[in-house]
């Protein structure tokens, strides 16, 4: 099961990585690559809007993987991480992961946080004239905010308060990016929304 994280971890990084890059006039080309040869010349917010998608979709195998490392953790039985790696340190003691003042799990707040980031992205990228485009980037990208500063806090717990800190956990590094990838993404498609340059291709 160490493999299947390993995997886990190098998918999750990879799509965040896609994500950062999706943006950028030089990454046209890719797209054919991955077999999305219309988005090559589409316009820039539809490429950014399927980075976006990407970078959920890394967030959310890595929440989902977390959350079932704490589980393990929860029982004492744990065969996800190696013993003693930065995974098991930081993901070991239940009280510094959850939510401060909830007893949310945050490998569970980032699956559901995810689900819903990926249904207002999801929803502008299969209707990309919607005339509630809008509003659903300004939901996103609050939401990103929101997702972002959480996320920021799990890092900083492991970094300063979990026993033999700091401790590195790869797949909550993912999380944290691709939420401030994903918040960026939002915050760029909300500015080329309100500046009139949606159908832009430059």
């Amino acid at each position: 099961m160490i493999l299947s994280t390993t995997m886990v971890t190098v998918l999750g990084a990879a799509a965040v990585i896609f994500c950062a890059f999706s943006g950028f006039e030089s990454a046209r080309p890719f797209f054919k690559t991955l077999g999305m040869p219309d988005l090559v010349s589409a316009p820039v917010s539809k490429r950014i809007l399927v980075g976006n998608l990407s970078s959920i979709f890394g967030g959310m195998i890595a929440a989902v993987w977390i959350w079932a490392i704490q589980r393990q953790e929860v029982v004492g039985q744990t065969s996800l991480c190696v013993s003693g790696s930065g995974c098991a340190n930081a993901l070991s003691d239940h009280t510094l992961n959850a939510i401060p003042f909830t007893n949310l799990q945050y490998g569970l707040f980032f699956v559901i946080w995810f689900c819903v980031l990926s249904f207002f992205a999801l929803s502008i990228h299969l209707d990309h004239n919607w005339s509630k485009n809008g509003g659903f980037l300004n939901w996103g990208r609050n939401l990103s905010l929101i997702g972002s500063v959480i996320a920021i806090i799990m890092l900083v717990t492991h970094l300063g308060m979990v026993e033999e800190s700091p401790a590195i956990c790869p797949l909550c590094l993912i999380v944290v990016v691709a939420n401030l990838l994903t918040l960026f993404q939002f915050h760029q498609l909300q500015n080329l929304h309100s500046d009139g340059a949606w159908t832009s291709k430059s």
